[in-house]
Order: C-alpha cells, then structure tokens, then sequence
C-alpha cells in the first residue's frame, strides 16, 4: 500500500485489507513521508498484526515512484497495490488467487467492482461500470484496451491497477510511470503478457473524492497533477510531459500486432480514440 497523508480512511482500509479469508500474505505500508497520523496508525496495525510491514521515505518522492517501490519491496508470487482509502470485502483475495492459480494465461485478476464517495456512500456520476471479457489474441485485447480507456468505462482503469497481478509479469513493464495516466500504459503493457480476467464476486470498493491522487486529471489541472508526481520539480512543458502516454502507448500498440496491417489498425483506432487528448500536442 503507498500513502501519503492517508489518516482520513487508512484505519479502515487497514481493517479491511487485514480481514481476509485469505491470510496467508503480507501487507507493505509504504509511507510517502506524511505529515498526519498516518505513521501512528500504520505502527499500531504492525504492532498487533506481524504481516503489516511499515516502510517510511524520508522525502516525498512523488507518486509513481513510491507505487513501484512498495511492488519493489514486494517477495510475492502474487502482488497487488492496495489503495489507502478504498475499501475490500473479505473474500478479495482469495478469490483473486484462485482466479490465477486457476489459469496461467491471466496476468492479472479484478474482483467485480464499485464506486463510492467520501462518505462510502455509492457514486458513480454518469459512469458506465462496464465488465469485460478479454481476447485470447493480444492484437484483439489491445483494441478491447483502447475502446475501455477511451470510452465511458474509462474509470475501471482505477479497478484493474488494485487487481492481483503475477509478479514475475509486472517485473517485464516499466512499472507505473511518474506522468498522467502512466496506469494505462502500465495494464497495456500487462495485457501484452496475458489476459485479465474479472472475478464475479463483488468485493471491491473505489473511493472517489476530492483527495485522491488521480483527482486533479478530472479537473484538468495538470499543474497539480505534476506536483504529485514531482513535488519538488516545477514542470518544463506540461504538454510535452502529458504527451508522454500517447508515445509510450505508440510501442505498445507496437508491440501486440503481429503484423503492419494489423499494427496500423490499432494506431489508427487509438489515434481516433483519443483524438481530443492528441489535438492540443
């Protein structure tokens, strides 16, 4: 779990990550440096539980690089990262596991999922909460890919970065990129290696508010986005760095055709796709 000045929902989610059929893991707390209780909290969960292991940066070093940190300390066969203040029912886990022991062409399982606000009242604000059912062909996922993260599903990106991954799979990506949208290059780049597959067991609870650290790509303040993955770097040329996921998504793209035909077809369906992110560049 990274986190930074998480005290407003990190006990449950603690209690909750904690209060799993399946008990067997471990649960790394990677502290971004907060300025809140945030440290006392995690250090009374670790005392009374052994698999919390509280880890601590004594700067903040941006969003991205405590995310892949937290996967770097990681000694699993499985991994996923657990987000400070969303929420999990009790058989999240187990039920992830089964998922991949079940079928070593999945990289990654998602349990069925939903939104909630501040509160944990349910949200969803014109939101589709599609399912999907991946293609085996890494050509035809790849295009399954680019209509979910352009079209009214997009939020289920948020879903699938907290699914149970197979380590050794996340270990051949670059891992979470320190620019906007870096998760979608990051599942692209999984996809390559497998399938994702979505568990029909509801046990997944997507916070939204206004704290969160994906919050300011909503709003379109970039500015704000850039602070939290550079806190103590002001951006050069915010369009150049926001272009970043068009180009490293050009080589995914790449990377799952088999042919130029087939390479052509996924870039011209991501170029019409993402149209009014690629004007402005």
């Amino acid at each position: 779990m990274p986190v930074h000045d998480g005290e407003a929902y990190l006990e449950q989610t603690l209690e909750a990550l904690l209060d799993q059929s399946y008990a067997d893991f471990e649960l790394i707390v990677c502290d971004n440096a907060s300025t809140d209780r945030t440290r006392e909290i995690v250090e009374a969960f670790a005392a009374r539980d052994r698999r919390v292991r509280y880890v601590r940066n004594p700067r903040n070093i941006g969003l991205a690089r405590n995310f892949n940190r937290v996967f770097q300390l990681a000694r699993g066969k499985y991994f996923r990262w657990a987000m400070a203040d969303d929420l999990v029912g009790p058989t999240n886990l187990a039920d992830c596991v089964a998922a991949l022991d079940a079928d070593p062409g999945v990289v990654l399982a998602v349990p069925t999922w939903d939104l909630i606000d501040a509160e944990g009242r349910p949200a969803r604000g014109g939101r589709e909460l599609a399912s999907f059912t991946w293609d085996e062909d890494p050509a035809r996922r790849m295009a399954q890919f680019i209509d979910m993260i352009n079209g009214r599903s997009s939020i289920a990106v948020l879903a699938y970065l907290s699914g149970l991954v197979r380590t050794e799979a996340l270990w051949d990506t670059d891992q979470l990129g320190s620019y906007p949208c870096s998760d979608q290059v990051l599942l692209g780049q999984l996809l390559l290696r497998g399938r994702f597959v979505e568990v029909p067991t509801p046990s997944l609870h997507v916070r939204l508010h206004e704290s969160s650290a994906g919050h300011g790509i909503g709003t379109g303040d970039y500015a704000a986005v850039h602070r939290t993955f550079f806190p103590d770097r002001a951006p050069a040329n915010l369009l150049r760095w926001r272009a970043t996921r068009h180009h490293r998504m050009w080589n995914v793209l790449r990377a799952a055709a088999s042919s130029s035909a087939q390479r052509r077809a996924l870039r011209v369906r991501y170029a019409r796709a993402s149209a009014l992110q690629l004007l402005p560049l």
